[in-house]
């Protein structure tokens, strides 16, 4: 009967939470998750780049990964070296799609790769199929990286 219950009781939750948008998290080497919420981004300056893909070429509006990243508290990325040249930021999608940057292709002295954590398209919210949040990143020749529908960030080493 315990079972049953408990099982009840975690249906319940998860059919709940189901209608709701999936929170966006940063994981922080330290461990810590940090919220992708208003009050973290209210301070980082927002961006709009143009960019193409699949022949369509669009307006996009976002943050910088970096800024978003040292908004949740993670080191400086700039001027990186030793050690740290290991590190990767791993982006996942709710269908578990993941893509990775180095923090070397970051690293405005190395790489200068720009990311954008976009949520406005043509000026508009993204369409429904994009999720809240998307990647772009201009720089790449496919737009395999281009992730949609993303839930999770994680810097590790």
């Amino acid at each position: 009967m315990r079972k049953a219950i408990l099982v009840l009781a975690l249906l319940c939750c998860a059919v709940s939470h189901a209608a709701e948008p999936a929170a966006v998290y940063v994981a922080v080497p330290d461990g810590r998750r940090v919220a992708l919420s208003p009050a973290l981004l209210a301070h980082v300056p927002r961006q709009t780049v143009s960019a193409t893909a699949h022949g369509k070429t669009a307006s996009y509006e976002g943050y910088d990964l970096r800024a978003v990243l040292a908004a949740a508290g993670v080191a400086p990325i700039e001027a990186i070296r030793g050690k740290r040249l290991g590190n990767y930021v791993a982006v996942t999608a709710t269908d578990g799609y993941r893509v990775v940057f180095g923090l070397g292709e970051l690293d405005p002295t190395l790489g200068n790769r720009l990311v954008l954590l976009a949520d406005r398209e043509n000026g508009r919210p993204l369409p429904p199929g994009d999720g809240a949040w998307r990647l772009v990143v201009p720089g790449d020749r496919r737009p395999a990286r281009w992730e949609r529908q993303v839930v999770s960030i994680r810097v590790a080493d």
